[in-house]
């Protein structure tokens, strides 16, 4: 299938000081993250420009380009007046020890989960001071960076280091929440990822966290989940975690994060954010429920991680990299187109139908941090 927006270079131009060009808002942030990795130019037109209400580059996604500013040195932004097209002119990845306000529109997980692979392949070892919402109902919050994505990263660079520490909670609207990143000692080189084994799953850990409300709120969303996870598996542990004052942020609300881990060592994640009117046994109801449907797929990698394990096999040394994936989600099909009209790197996907899986493998475009120092 052709792709609505595809990316393509300039003509005539060598793939290293090539121009990506790109259509539409889709995969802003990787495309970003790509083309600071490649060192590749990037244009990017149409930005919503159908929109009447609010056309351009959003909040957010400004704050972004300033986060990607601090990690670099020489990155050249250029946004015109409406702000439809965006030209990027990347400069080297430096690191070092950065303050960043997420604002409140997206949370921490939405700038953090992003800038992961920037931080592998810095000059420096990075310390990233985050500010906003930790948790929504919208993006990764930081319970799932900790206990599924930071795993994951450390299955591509071992020796990284890199750790999440949660000082304050923040919940929206208002957020208030500060957390803490950091990526010690920067990848030579990333190792090739072989999974595809799912074995079967042998127990369930969670933390279900409330701020600025009773703390009888957590404890309901937990029984209600266990509820629900040990009519099948007996081994189910979640704790409660409750913030007050200071620590608590700015805004009441309270979150339901459950990992499920398998006799082969994979990880699976959901998350269940508590909207407006919602009750904790809801809450904790539908978290179970997707978990179970998470486990469902039986892909070694949850539809939340695929385009950053995607991208990081893409990064990989020029080995093959395979790894077995539930249905993929939309961004992880037009990240594989982009992977290959930036690195040149094509998956091969053969789809297993006994399982309903897809079997992704590809061979790595050998990508190497000649930036870090050596000590």
């Amino acid at each position: 299938l052709q792709p609505r927006h595809r990316c393509v270079r300039r003509p005539g131009a060598s793939m290293s000081s090539s121009t990506v060009r790109c259509r539409g808002a889709e995969l802003f942030r990787w495309r970003v993250v790509a083309a600071v990795l490649s060192g590749r130019g990037l244009r990017i037109s149409d930005i919503r420009a159908d929109d009447d209400e609010r056309p351009g580059l959003q909040d957010w996604e400004a704050s972004f380009l300033r986060l990607v500013e601090s990690l670099t040195n020489g990155t050249v932004v250029q946004i015109n007046e409406t702000g439809t097209v965006l030209r990027l002119r990347p400069g080297v990845l430096t690191g070092g020890r950065v303050r960043h306000d997420c604002g409140t529109h997206r949370s921490i997980g939405w700038f953090a989960e992003a800038v992961l692979p920037l931080l592998l392949f810095c000059k420096d070892p990075a310390y990233l001071e985050l500010s906003g919402v930790t948790n929504d109902a919208r993006d990764l919050g930081v319970d799932v960076l900790r206990e599924t994505t930071l795993p994951l990263l450390h299955r591509f660079a071992p020796g990284c280091g890199a750790s999440l520490r949660v000082r304050r909670r923040g919940a929206p609207p208002l957020g208030g929440g500060v957390v803490e990143l950091s990526v010690p000692v920067p990848a030579r080189e990333l190792l090739p990822l072989h999974l595809v084994e799912f074995g079967r799953v042998r127990r369930v850990r969670g933390v279900a966290f409330c701020t600025r409300v009773s703390p009888s709120i957590a404890s309901r969303v937990v029984a209600t989940a266990r509820g629900v996870l040990q009519r099948l598996l007996t081994d189910v542990f979640i704790y409660t975690d409750h913030y007050r004052g200071q620590e608590g942020g700015a805004s009441a609300g309270y979150s339901l994060c459950l990992v499920a881990e398998t006799t082969k060592g994979v990880t699976l994640s959901v998350e269940r954010t508590a909207e407006g009117g919602e009750s904790p046994e809801d809450v904790g109801t539908e978290g179970a429920m997707l978990l179970l449907e998470e486990v469902a797929q039986a892909g070694c990698i949850d539809r939340s991680h695929q385009p950053l394990a995607l991208l990081l096999m893409a990064l990989g040394p020029e080995d093959v990299s395979k790894v077995r994936l539930g249905p993929l989600a939309p961004a992880s099909i037009a990240l594989l187109r982009h992977v290959r009209d930036v690195f040149d790197v094509v998956f091969k996907l053969v789809p297993d139908h006994d399982s309903g899986t897809v079997l992704a493998s590809c061979l790595g475009s050998g990508f190497r941090n000649m930036a870090r120092r050596v000590t």
